[in-house]
Parts: C-alpha cells; sequence; structure tokens
C-alpha cells in the first residue's frame, strides 16, 4: 500500500511503528528502482520537509505496517523548541549520506554476487529464523526483481546468480524461502582474500 509518492508535497514525516517499507525513486526510463527497506524506528520523507522540495522518491508498504504521520507544523514546532531534534535530523541525514557513499563503494568493487550475498546477510538479520539444525531460514520481503534492482543488477543476473549458489550448496530458493544450511558460508564469500 503507498505511504507517498515522488512528486508528492512533503508536508511532513513519516515513522515507521512497525513492518517494512519500500522506498523506491524512478530512473531515466521510468522504472521505479528499489533503493532501501525502513524498518521501524525509521523516520521517512525528512529531506524533502527541511529542504521545502515535492517528494524526491516514493513509499510502500510492504505487509502489515504501522506509520505514523507527523504534520510539518508539528515538527517545525518540535525543532523549534527542542535544538537537541535538530541535531537528531543532521545526524541521520550524515548516516544517510555515509550509507550512499558505501553503496556507491560497493557498487564500485564488488561483483554482482558479492552484493547480492551481502544483500542476503543483511536480510537474513532482519528477517531470518535459526532453525533447530542452526541452519537459517527466512521469507524474503522483496520480489526477485527488487532484489535485483537493490544490487544494480538484471533480473536475469540474478536468476544465474541464485543458480550458481545452489550448485555450490551455499543457498537454496524456493519461491520467496532462502535457506542456507551452513550460514558461514556466505560469510565466507565476502570475506576478503589474503593477498600473497
Amino acid at each position: 500500500e503507498p505511504i507517498f509518492s515522488a512528486g508528492d508535497p512533503s508536508h511532513g514525516i513519516y515513522c515507521i511503528a512497525s513492518g517494512t517499507v519500500a522506498i523506491r525513486k524512478v530512473d531515466a526510463e521510468g522504472n521505479a528502482v528499489l533503493v532501501q527497506l525502513g524498518y521501524p524506528g525509521d523516520t521517512l520523507g525528512y529531506r524533502g520537509l527541511l529542504l521545502g522540495e515535492n517528494r524526491r522518491s516514493s513509499a510502500e508498504a510492504l505487509g502489515p505496517s504501522k506509520v505514523c504521520f507527523v504534520d510539518q507544523r508539528v515538527v517545525r514546532t518540535l525543532l523549534d523548541r527542542n535544538p537537541a531534534l535538530g541535531l537528531q535530523f543532521l545526524r541521520r541525514a550524515a548516516a544517510d549520506l555515509d550509507d550512499a557513499h558505501a553503496k556507491l563503494v560497493q557498487n564500485a568493487t564488488f561483483s554482482n554476487r558479492t552484493k547480492f550475498i551481502h544483500l542476503l546477510l543483511v536480510l537474513m538479520n532482519r528477517h531470518g529464523r535459526t532453525a533447530i539444525d542452526g541452519s537459517r531460514v527466512m521469507q524474503l520481503p522483496l520480489s526477485r526483481r527488487d532484489l535485483a534492482s537493490m544490487i544494480g543488477a538484471r533480473h536475469e543476473t540474478l536468476s544465474r546468480i541464485i543458480g550458481r549458489l545452489e550448485e555450490d550448496g551455499i543457498a537454496r530458493f524456493s519461491g520467496r524461502t532462502v535457506h542456507v544450511t551452513r550460514p558461514h558460508s556466505l560469510l565466507d564469500e565476502i570475506k576478503p582474500t589474503p593477498l600473497g
């Protein structure tokens, strides 16, 4: 269910109380690209509000979610009366900028396979559970097309990566269910290899 769309006026901010929210941007060809996931405790839409601009992205709940809206007048009053809150927004903006820089470095230096394994680890940490035998199981909150867009790859490329991970015995994929028999095998895949 949509929360807001790109181009909408920024009349306030949204706070995620529960659930998972997809933040999407439209590329030059008009395709909606998933750029980030929002989780409980995250604040959405603050950049457009602080800059006085329309929304540059869209947000949609990926499942049952509780999202609170705080009107811009209330936000401004809170910021006027509590300078520490403004500092928190500044810290959040700086952290988001650091994350964006880290993603740029990943996209420039990691293979698609490594980027996908890194994404699987992040998602497994949020959405996975440990089975009795020590393996990890997760219901993916995203479609394969969204997973591909998050690593900057085509859907077909992701399908090949998934096939190789299954051939290598690292993970099994069945619909949106991912089963990793040896969770350390994912970590082993992204460890840098020693030189020499």
